[in-house]
Formats: structure tokens, sequence, C-alpha cells
């Protein structure tokens, strides 16, 4: 018998890993019976199904409700406040939603077709998803639909939502981030509190969903293990049957044998190439021998590797947490592919309320951006740094180990981890933990603003200093007809601000015009418009409260040097840009007045 013959039945009838797996991706499921559990448009029909009140599933508008609270909630769309704060979220999400009308793949003139959309007349909101199922973008088909809907159902509160796997970022700015891991948690939801209320037939369909979703959410370090022990010690057997199945193996009756063989164990074969294989994972153990880490604080993961610091896994354990989650320790960073960008992101996860906010506020004593949601009860994860490189190749091993390096070796990078860690366990200032967290000391943002005030000569009554966001106005801001008065207290008192912020390794300059009536509100968009600055379209819907119409950022090295981080603020206001932006938005108040008279 052939030295191939042997080796692949040594792996498909002579390996426990091989068959235990086979077991597992070859159970009854009616979804994969049919086939249809990795097509995108199967998905939205099952969503279409769910998020459809007068459907037979016998649970009114629960899903599109709790779908709607799952995108506000999604710590994505919450951290960028212009992203929802022209939505009154609580309203939104508690709407009965009883005349809901779901469409299915609906044609636009184009001939492109949306997703889903599902509209309300009686409350006027219209849900628009874009469903990303394992495929990609295309370039302008976001922007298509949203306006296609805008027209459509002109004076709709329109929720435009991308939709993914694994929380992809929409090219375009308006639409807001969800992920199939919302939806499996919804699921989960309804199945385990309606259980004994449900039809046991709509309770079976909707258990075999989520079992299709969890085989692509959940990470089973059970499967993985197998799977990369299975390439590991069938690497030959395993790689020629996957050849087999690409057509790569020049026909002959053992290419035709091996076919057939692969046909069978099709999804095992398949899985075991992708754990196995994986240039990320291959990358990463590289990454983390360099460093030379130990093997507790880092997990090989194929698609997310992920680490900890010596000083988070001292510090914390699993009973700190509220529920499992990654390695169980209340910090992670790890690395993840994102079209053609390698990110590099760190979290703190569902601690304990009173320990995660503990941990909150000595962070934001440490000078770390944190968003004011953060600290609400009930939060449970809170991103404190995101950064991203290009690898030169994504199958190179060489080139992803490089990136690696750079990101993590990325002064701003390093930067964090000595701050995140000097937090953690009270150290690094000489004052106590607790104690750090309520006693005022300036950071270097608050300084270096303090300076740049003073040295710009701003009055006082036209800034305020803030550890997090300081801000200011510029005078002929401040000189709007009288009329123009905000509906809500806001800032300084005034419908326009500038603020800075520091992120990463930037600080970025933002001019927002905040709540006014209506009226005036769009007329002061619409004058500011005419001036040559671009304002979005979704500003002037009724209801809308904050619009940027300025931001930029410039890099900066140091995050702790505040004479560093007041030359970036000088360099922000004096850049042409902005002084472009500031003066066409004093013609434009100027404008305003000319109006009235």
């Amino acid at each position: 018998m052939p030295n191939h013959q042997q080796q692949i039945l040594s792996l498909i009838e002579d390996s426990q890993e091989f068959t235990y797996l086979h077991n597992h991706f070859n159970r009854f499921n009616p979804f994969k019976v049919l086939q249809v559990d990795n097509y995108e448009i199967r998905h939205s029909n099952v969503l279409a199904w769910l998020m459809d009140p007068q459907q037979n599933h016998d649970l009114g508008a629960y899903f599109i409700k709790k779908l709607i609270a799952k995108v506000f909630v999604n710590p994505a769309n919450y951290e960028d406040e212009d992203k929802i704060a022209n939505y009154d979220v609580l309203q939104l999400s508690r709407y009965s939603y009883h005349d809901l009308v779901v469409y299915k793949e609906l044609a636009t003139p184009n001939k492109k077709r949306i997703d889903l959309l599902a509209v309300s007349h009686l409350h006027q909101v219209a849900v628009l998803i874009e469903n990303k199922f394992w495929s990609v973008e295309s370039e302008g088909q976001l922007e298509e639909y949203i306006e296609f809907v805008r027209n459509a159902y002109d004076g709709y509160k329109i929720i435009p939502v991308f939709l993914t796997l694994q929380d992809e970022e929409p090219t375009h700015e308006d639409y807001l981030m969800l992920g199939y891991s919302d939806v499996l948690d919804i699921l989960n939801n309804v199945t385990d509190a309606n259980k004994e209320y449900m039809h046991s037939d709509v309770h079976s369909f909707i258990s075999y969903y989520i079992d299709i979703l969890e085989d692509q959410l959940v990470q089973n370090d059970e499967l993985n293990e197998k799977g990369m022990a299975l390439y590991k010690n069938h690497k030959e057997a395993v790689d020629l049957l996957a050849a087999v199945g690409k057509g790569k193996i020049v026909e002959s009756d053992f290419a035709n044998e091996l076919r057939q063989i692969y046909s069978q164990y099709k999804e095992t074969i398949d899985f075991v190439v992708k754990v196995g294989s994986s240039f990320l994972r291959e990358a990463f153990l590289r990454f983390a021998q360099k460093l030379a880490w130990p093997d507790h604080l880092y997990t090989p993961h194929f698609r997310v590797p992920h680490f900890i610091e010596q000083t988070w896994d001292e510090h914390f354990d699993e009973n700190d947490l509220r529920k499992k989650w990654w390695m169980n320790k209340g910090l992670i960073a790890w690395f993840e592919q994102a079209d053609d960008r390698l990110k590099l992101k760190v979290e703190v996860g569902p601690l304990h309320h009173e320990d995660r906010v503990r941990l909150l506020r000595a962070l934001v004593a440490k000078g770390i951006d944190v968003k004011e949601q953060a600290f609400e009860e009930g939060r449970q994860y809170t991103r404190i740094y995101m950064d991203a490189d290009r690898p030169t190749s994504w199958e190179d091993v060489d080139s992803l180990v490089e990136c690696m390096l750079r990101l993590y070796q990325k002064d701003s990078f390093q930067t964090l981890l000595r701050l995140v860690n000097e937090a953690v366990s009270g150290k690094g200032d000489g004052i106590p933990l607790l104690e750090r967290a309520v006693l005022k000391v300036q950071n270097p943002m608050e300084k270096a603003f303090t300076s740049f005030v003073d040295e710009k000569r701003i009055a006082s009554g036209y800034y305020n200093v803030n550890h997090l966001v300081p801000s200011f106005m510029e005078p002929e801001w401040t000189e709007l007809p009288s009329e123009y008065q905000v509906t809500e207290r806001y800032w300084l008192g005034y419908p326009l601000i500038a603020w800075f912020r520091r992120r990463n390794s930037t600080v970025r300059l933002i001019v927002e015009v905040g709540p006014l009536p209506h009226l005036e509100r769009t007329n002061l968009l619409t004058n500011i418009e005419e001036q040559g600055i671009p304002v979005r379209a979704l500003a002037f819907e009724e209801g809308r409260r904050f619009t940027r119409i300025y931001s930029r950022a410039v890099p900066v090295e140091n995050m702790e040097d505040a004479e560093e981080l007041k030359a970036a603020m000088n360099e922000l206001v004096s850049d042409q840009e902005y002084v472009v932006a500031r003066d066409g938005i004093a013609r434009g108040i100027v404008a305003l007045h000319r109006k009235v008279m």
C-alpha cells in the first residue's frame, strides 16, 4: 500500500481526534442537512422571520426590540457619540413595533438589493440591515442603500445597521455595527426565558440555528486543540485531501478516490486546515517566542490570538468576573485581521461592577481615555486601546511577525501597558489606588490645555479644562441671533463647541453643532454648508441634536508629555483646514443675522 494511502487511512480510521471532530461536524442539524448554513441569504431569511411580529414564532416584536437595543449598547457604536447622539435610544427600543413590515432583497433603482428592511409606519422607524455572513462589502453599496431608504421614507427615523460575523467596521460613517454574536445572545435568551411558552417546533428550530451560529462564533478550545493536534500529526494527509478538494491534484484514479474521501469528510478536513495552518496563529507563536512569554500568558488562537500581562495575571482571577471571558482575567489584549489591516486591541472585561469602576477610575487618573458610559452599571466591556498596521503579506508568517512586533513595540502601546500596569498594581505615583481615583491631579492633557488657553489668551467662559475632552469656543461662534438658544444643557451653553481628544497615539480636534430647535438648527447648518463646509445629510433630520462638522488628528510620540500635547493642539488650530472651517462658521453666523434682518 503506497505511503499516502497509509497516511490517509491513519488519519480517518485510526485517529480518535478525527472521529471526534467528524462526529461533531456531522451531527444532525436541518440547516446542515439542507446545506444552507453558510449561505448569507438563508441567514437573512431566518432573521426576517424572527423580526416580523406577524410570523408564526409567536414571539411578537420581541426579537426586533432586542435587536435595536443590542445596536445601541454595542461598544463600537456608543464609543462614537456622533453615531448615536441623535437617536432617542430608550424610546426606539420601547416602541411596540406590532405593525412592522419586513422586506427581503429589496431592489434599488440600480438593481442592487437591500438584505433586510424593517419598517414601522406607526412609529415612523425604518431599520436597514446590510448582512455580511462571510462576505465583504461592495464599493458604494452602503451609500446607495441608505440614500434609497431616506428618499423612500422621508421623515422616518432611519437605523442603518452593518451586521457581520467578526465585527467588521462599515466604510460608511452613518452605519451602526452589530455582530452575529449579538444575535446569538438574543436567541440564547429567548430560548431560555420562553421555553415553557414556545411551541416545541419553534424552540427546536431556533435551537438548531443557535447551534449553527455557535459553530462560527463560540471558541471551542477542545475542538481547536484536537484540530491543531491533527494537523501537526497528520499534516501531509490533511494537506493532500485539502488540495484535492481545491482541484489542485492531477486527475487519476487515486485522485478520484481522494475526492470521494474529501467530500465525505469535507467540513472536518476544512476545519483542521483552518485551525492548523493559520498564518496568524503561527506568526503569533513566533511572536510570543521572540518575547519569551511563558505559556500561561498567551493563547495562540487561529483567528484572534490573545495575551495578558504578568501584572494582570497576578491581580485578577476568574472570581472577579461576572461571567467566563477569554483568559478569565480583568483585562485582555489581542490581534485580529480587519480587511487588510492587523489590529491590536486592549479591553477591560466583565468585572463585578465595583471592581470595574475602581479599575476604570484608576485608568482615568493615569490619563487613559475612558468613556463616561463605561462607568454605568451593567456595562461589561470597555475598549481602552486600538491601533492597526498593514503587513506586507497575509500569507507570509515573517511579515505577520514583523507587523505584530511593530504594533507591540510602538511607544503608544508600551506607554499604555506601563500605565495600565501601574493602575492595576496601585504603583507609579505614590498615591494609593482608591485615593488616586478621587484625588484631583492634573494629567498631561489638562496641563497642556491650561497652557494652551493661556498662550492663546482665551477668555474665561470660553473654555473648560477637562482631563478627557478639554473644550473651547471661538468668540465669533457665540454671536448667534438671540433665538438660537440650546434646548438642553450643553458644554459651555452655546450650540457650537470645539474640543480636543487624545486616543492611541494622536490628538484630535473636533467641532460640533449641538442641540437647537429644529428650524434654527437647520438654518445654521444650511448657512455653514453654504460656506463650503461639508455637513452630513442625516444632520438635517428632525430630532437630530449633535453633528460634527470638523475633525482632524495629528500624531503624538509621547502621550505623557504636556509640552508635546500642547504643540499638537497648536498645530491643529493653526492648520489651514481648521482656519477655513472656523472662518466659514463665522461667515455662516453673519449670514444668519442678515436673514433675520
